[in-house]
């Protein structure tokens, strides 16, 4: 008996080295089978000193966030892939070979290190472990010694995408120490953080968090989402494969989640973090999350599919709909020609991160109503250096023009939410920052969205203004009033209302009390100036910027916009003369829209209150919320959300006789009413959907 024990431990123990091995192989051979760049790398052996290091480095740099340092290890990368890759013509060169050794015994003699913990502790054993893995054979006991040291740095622990990456160089170090139960520990720890849960991770929205409750579905869960996806592959058919349940998860929340964030390639920077100030920010990472995840049995192949093809060319099986992050405070809309966003945050959520190694050092106003608008994906790509930061599209701010402290705060409201019926949205942001307050909402339908502020009221002397975009100056701004139609030159403009603004095929559509200002005029910033790691040259570049003034000290104001996109400077002129759109209420109790050929009706009550939406239907609520009522044929479809997450159930009144789950008729006043039970725990705050029959 003892020696069949025996026998089959030693099994197990060479099925665990089997598999340790396939996911070894499933590291190193995507990278050896790289084309190398040949010149390249002949260049960067030309300049490689003696000692292994290179001239054009700063070693000595202590930068936190653009550490320059690790450059040694991307260039180290680009010889050892030279050196061992089949498709290499230097394959085994000996002259390479000895580069090679000389720059990895650098860095190893050197241990070169950041105050920046995240380099030490992930950056630098992310990038050296997969070249100890490639180099495994040929290294020395001293070099494979101090590689492994540097890797144990990472250790486990930590939350959300910091515990996948450190689990990810713990596979790498359980490798290398031929320590199978290491590997499986490592992939068990990254498995259990693929989880819905209401701290950091997935949230049950797919919304993602990291650094408490801030929303990063790019950025950190940009590098979640493809991080998991592709260990999940590594670990695939071995013993350290993960469940059906996790890689559901994955699925789910890449296409319930973050790719309703982006338009193609072009991300929502609102979910970017302080990551808003690096350079060139995209989401292409979604295409590869896409198809790390297509070689894995999610039964969601065909979404894949077309998520990887709309990445690389937008108009490509186009997503459409409107989704509310009820956990995160932003809804985001699409249609096939254009996307936009409303980005808020209330007491339960901040509103962006802490500047961490000195980003996002103006991002104060972020989620004060941000209000993304793309139709060609290009309007604010790479525009943050020039930005007025105190006009981002879509937010109420006074204008201090100071950005003092962290940028990083907690709403101090809690009737901040959004109701959707998946097609159509509504969001609601009721807002007190410092000396100012407003209630704003944005009400989302399909060639066309509108745009209310009410109460705009701010104890202080300073001027308070509404920015309707500040986007790239691409083409003519051409004004529409009842009397003219005019061309405007460069320049800074007060406009005549009633009117009509076009600019880059969008048209915005203001109500007669407005007081709006354009400008089309260079302005110029640097990267530095909002990313203390990146370069202080003076960028200049031509932006649009579309404002109304509340004046100084306003009291009780509001404002009243559409936005057209997509539109025609003659098909908008068309559209304001007969918009499809009536504002039914913009007061600090109701904030409400109704459009016409869609028979859909939008309503926001701060308070318990009625509204005639025409002149059969009047709609009641015995408790603040969000209503959106549509007309299809002889059926209401009726959506319901209590932005504050707090209430159990909410009671609509609505004239005439319905039909359906919850509904009580009352014929001595011709009154339906509907009680709806609302969502608890992490789905508080999520909309509620009912058809109900008309008799």
């Amino acid at each position: 008996m003892l020696v069949l024990v025996t026998v089959r431990c030693s099994a197990l123990g060479a099925e665990k080295h089997s598999d340790m091995n396939i996911v070894k192989n499933r590291i190193t051979n995507p990278l050896l089978d790289s084309q190398a760049d040949s010149e390249n790398v002949r260049q960067l052996f030309k300049t490689l000193k003696d000692d292994g290091s290179w001239g054009g480095i700063d070693y000595r740099d202590k930068t936190r966030a653009g550490w320059k340092a690790p450059q040694h290890l991307n260039n180290l990368t680009k010889l050892v892939l030279a050196y061992k890759s089949p498709k290499s013509p230097l394959q085994g060169n000996p002259k390479l070979k000895q580069g090679v050794f000389a720059s990895l015994d650098y860095w190893l003699k050197h241990d070169l290190q950041n105050p920046n913990w995240w380099h030490n502790v992930i950056g630098v054993p992310k990038l050296l472990g997969p070249l100890l893995l490639i180099l495994d054979n040929e290294l020395t006991a001293a070099q494979r010694t101090k590689g492994v040291e540097i890797l144990k740095r990472g250790k486990l622990g930590m939350t959300g995408q910091n515990l996948v990456w450190v689990a990810d160089i713990t596979i790498n170090r359980g490798i290398m120490e031929r320590n199978p139960d290491l590997v499986n520990n490592a992939f068990r720890r990254i498995a259990s953080e693929i989880k819905i849960t209401t701290n950091e991770g997935i949230q049950p929205d797919y919304s993602f968090h990291q650094h408490g409750k801030c929303l990063y579905n790019h950025g950190y869960g940009a590098g979640f989402a493809v991080d998991c996806s592709r260990l999940a592959g590594l670990a695939a058919e071995t013993q350290f494969a993960f469940s059906r349940e996790k890689i559901n998860i994955l699925a789910d929340y890449v296409l319930n989640g973050s790719q309703w964030m982006a338009y193609g390639s072009t991300e929502d920077y609102g979910a970017d973090g302080r990551e808003i100030t690096r350079p060139r920010q995209n989401a292409k990472y979604l295409r590869t999350a896409a198809s790390n995840l297509l070689k894995l049995p999610t039964g969601r192949e065909k979404e894949l599919k077309a998520l990887a093809a709309r990445i690389a060319d937008r108009t490509a099986a186009t997503l459409e709909g409107n989704r509310h992050f009820w956990r995160s405070d932003i809804m985001t809309h699409l249609r096939k020609n254009y996307y936009t966003s409303a980005r808020m945050y209330s007491m339960r959520m901040d509103n962006t991160d802490h500047p961490h190694n000195s980003e996002g050092l103006k991002s104060h106003y972020i989620a004060d109503g941000c209000n993304f608008l793309f139709v060609s994906g290009d309007e604010y790509k790479d525009i943050f250096p020039v930005w007025n930061w105190q006009k981002i599209p879509g937010t109420t701010v006074e204008q201090t023009g100071v950005f003092a402290g962290s940028p990083r705060r907690k709403g101090t409201r809690e009737f901040v939410g959004g109701v959707s019926d998946g097609q159509y949205g509504l969001a609601v942001f009721d807002l007190k920052r410092n000396k100012l307050q407003v209630h704003k909402a944005w009400l989302f339908f399909d060639q066309e969205y509108v745009c209310l502020g009410a109460g705009i009221t701010c104890l202080s002397q300073n001027q308070v203004i509404t920015t309707v975009n500040q986007c790239y100056l691409r083409g003519d701004v051409t004004t529409f009033s009842t009397t003219e139609t005019k061309r405007l030159s460069k320049g800074e403009h007060r406009l005549e209302s009633p009117i009509t603004v076009h600019h880059n095929n969008v048209a915005y559509i203001f109500d007669s009390n407005a007081n709006v200002l354009v400008s089309d005029t260079p302005q110029e910033g640097s990267w530095s100036a909002i990313n203390g790691s990146q370069p202080k040259d003076k960028i200049v570049d031509d932006v649009f910027s579309l404002w109304i003034d509340h004046g100084s000290s306003p009291t009780n104001s509001k404002y009243s916009y559409v936005v057209c996109p997509g539109m025609s400077a003659r098909q908008a002129k068309a559209y304001a003369e007969r918009p499809e759109v009536e504002v039914l209420s913009n007061t600090v109790e109701i904030q409400a829209v109704r459009h016409r050929k869609l028979r859909l009706s939008q309503m926001a009550f701060f308070k318990p209150g009625n509204l005639e939406i025409d002149e059969k239907t009047t709609v009641a609520v015995d408790r603040p919320c969000l209503v959106m009522i549509q007309h299809l044929g002889n059926e209401f479809r009726l959506s319901i959300s209590d932005p504050t997450q707090k209430l159990k159930v909410i009671n609509v009144q609505v004239s005439g006789r319905l039909q359906g789950d919850g509904c009580k008729f009352d014929p001595e006043k011709n009154i339906s009413t509907v009680s709806l039970t609302l969502p608890t725990g992490g789905h508080a705050g999520q909309s509620i959907v009912r058809m109900l029959k008309k008799n």
